[in-house]
């Protein structure tokens, strides 16, 4: 079994098993098994066609999501299952079924997520075979022909750090500030040292103020910011830890939303990095 030039391998066949051996070299292995294994065990065996096809939502916890769809759950077909999966605000949906019949699986999970997609529509963000929330954010902001900025403070950089993980984020990303320190809001962002003493520097109208003032400094359509306190001191503000405000400049306004992500640091940082899309998908899909 050496067809592709590698080093060789073994197919040996005995009381309707087969043991095959392969080199440990992994370019070698690899080779055989993409070039020989697979092609012979294609040949020589009737497979199972399985299907997995995973949605992806944001904003709701498992129990919520299961508490919302469990009559829909309940009613699943003995061959398709689903599994929850979840990650820190973002839970996937993997709806999975297998048999030999292709056209028949394939038909049958289409038609359970057809009847998903309305109970979950205010959280669906795309399916993971297709993209990721940031992609599918630069998608949009591409059709629109619009530009985002971001203004961070308790989540360091992450948005952006996650946005530009992806090819061709400067056609809509601009850029960013991280103002961790409360004179980088007010030297740099230009937040009014006034607002800070009446709100707090983590408060809806401190952040509402960054995201304005960030979409100002980069000329962009969008602005987003984050200002929080995500442990394990509360720094320069009296908000419980865990508190993260988040606002959305858009072209028409602004608006934010307070939220309490619990007491451990990295999770509180992960969890507005995720809702910072959350909220920021669903407005550019209002469009």
């Amino acid at each position: 079994m050496n067809k592709s030039g590698s080093a060789p391998g073994m197919w040996i066949e005995k009381n309707d098993t087969i043991f095959i051996s392969l080199p440990g070299v992994p370019y070698e292995m690899k080779g055989l098994m993409n070039d020989e294994v697979l092609p012979r065990i294609s040949e020589k065996f009737e497979r199972p066609y399985i299907l997995h096809k995973t949605l992806l939502t944001y904003g709701l916890g498992e129990s919520v999501i299961a508490e919302r769809i469990k009559d829909w759950e309940t009613a699943l077909p003995e061959s398709i299952k689903l599994a929850y999966l979840p990650n820190l605000g973002r839970v996937r949906l993997r709806l999975s079924s297998t048999g030999f019949d292709k056209a028949a699986i394939t038909e049958g999970v289409d038609a359970q997520i057809e009847a998903l997609l309305p109970l979950i529509n205010d959280i669906f963000v795309g399916f993971e075979e297709q993209s990721s929330i940031e992609q599918i954010i630069g998608n949009q902001l591409v059709k629109l022909g619009k530009t985002l900025s971001v203004a961070e403070s308790c989540t360091g950089g992450k948005i952006a750090e996650n946005i530009t993980a992806y090819d061709g984020a400067s056609a809509y990303f601009k850029g960013g500030i991280v103002a961790y320190a409360t004179e980088i809001k007010t030297e740099v962002l230009k937040v009014d040292p006034k607002l800070i003493a009446k709100h707090s520097v983590v408060s809806s109208e401190v952040a509402e103020a960054m995201a304005q003032n960030v979409k100002r400094v980069f000329n962009s359509d969008y602005g987003i910011a984050t200002t929080g306190n995500a442990g394990p001191s509360k720094g320069d503000s009296d908000a419980e830890i865990g508190t993260v405000c988040i606002a959305i400049a858009t072209p028409e306004g602004v608006f934010s939303q307070e939220f309490n992500f619990g007491k451990q640091r990295l999770r509180v940082v992960q969890k507005a990095v995720t809702m910072a899309f959350t909220l920021f998908q669903k407005e550019i899909f209002k469009k």
